[in-house]
């Protein structure tokens, strides 16, 4: 159950996220191991064995370099307030110090938390390309995009930038607007997305974000999203992005630059990502479902398209699951009238798995 909860916790941000364990145990048992071994991303652990035995200490250091995780073993003090007190201490001082960095616009300034701390190495453990030897603790924003020209690439990891107490670096007034409510404000009213460098072809994307549990309060965020280099390769080297107007008029008119083909990963270019979203997905089935229950009086014709369409997107992406769900739904709306229309359908689903023939 304990690691049913840090998967799910985990998976709000994103599973290759660095992501920290604090497991207080006075036994280590068995089972633990492989739990901990299912983890599908790089995580590190803080364990606190109670038990202020030699034996136990042991065991359970065995057990942190057995499980292949990064991670530090506090040994168990004498119970005491005191005692707990300093092993938890010792744990924030390891893994949750803040990470500040100065976040500029122009000529305006001010400091920010990263939250969760970012960590270089882990950076480096799961990419090829170089990677900066320390992250920068200054980000520049150099320019702006269209949130739909972004599109959704992979982020590396996702962060919140937090307001920090310490003094910025410009000189702050009273009537001074604060830098991180501007951004947030205004990402989200133009839907746009601001790019920040962070050296040897890294960068990183702020964006606003509101949480559906805040939606009704409209209490927005700023996250920061790390992109590897390469990763939205289709607006070209991200290192030659500029303004519009610095271009001679003669190129003006070939702007923004198309190429002759259209990319699998363009969501204008036609239908072929239309399941990225699960929302899309379902509206999809439910449409099938909705005009099976039309027959046979009518839809007939609707029907057939609607589910010759959606059994070509199952074929091709390979969701051979989806067809036995979808077979099962159809056999729910069976009635006598229809039952020889659907039985046909089904049986075809089943047997027939070439994408260009069609369901008649």
């Amino acid at each position: 159950e304990m690691m049913e909860l840090c998967l799910k916790e985990c998976q709000l941000w994103n599973v290759i996220t660095p992501t920290h364990i604090i497991l207080i145990t006075d036994k280590i048992p068995n089972a633990l191991k492989e739990s901990i071994e299912g983890f599908p991303y790089g995580c590190s652990m803080s364990l606190v064995a109670l038990t202020p035995t030699t034996d136990v200490n042991n065991k359970a250091q065995a057990f942190l370099n057995s499980c292949n995780l990064k991670g530090k073993l506090y040994p168990g003090p004498v119970l005491g307030k005191d005692s707990v007190d300093r092993i938890f201490e010792n744990i924030m001082l390891d893994n949750y110090s803040k990470f500040e960095a100065a976040l500029w616009f122009g000529h305006q300034s001010t400091n920010v938390v990263i939250s969760p701390s970012p960590d270089v190495s882990h950076l480096a453990g799961i990419t090829l390309k170089p990677t900066p030897k320390t992250f920068p603790t200054t980000l520049k924003i150099h320019g702006f995009l269209p949130a739909t020209d972004l599109h959704n690439p992979p982020y590396v990891s996702r962060h919140i930038l937090l307001h920090s107490g310490s003094r910025s670096p410009v000189k702050i007034t009273s009537k001074t607007p604060d830098l991180r409510v501007i951004l947030n404000e205004g990402l989200r009213a133009k839907d746009c997305v601001a790019i920040v460098d962070l050296g040897m072809g890294w960068f990183g994307v702020v964006s606003s974000h509101l949480p559906k549990s805040e939606r009704n309060l409209k209490k927005s965020n700023l996250v920061f999203s790390i992109i590897a280099p390469n990763a939205f390769s289709w607006l070209g080297n991200p290192n030659f992005l500029g303004l519009k107007r610095l271009v001679s008029a003669d190129k003006q008119s070939n702007m923004p630059y198309k190429e002759a083909y259209s990319n699998s990963y363009d969501n204008k270019s036609g239908s072929g990502m239309v399941w990225i979203k699960s929302s899309t997905l379902k509206q999809n089935i439910m449409k099938v479902v909705r005009y099976a229950k039309r027959l046979p009086d009518k839809g007939s014709a609707m029907f057939l398209k609607e589910l010759n369409k959606v059994r070509r997107s199952i074929l091709f992406y390979g969701f051979t699951d989806m067809m036995d769900v979808l077979c099962q739904l159809l056999e729910k709306e069976k009635t006598p009238e229809n039952s020889e229309i659907l039985e046909g359908c089904i049986v075809q689903l089943r047997n027939e798995l070439d994408p260009g023939k069609i369901i008649k």
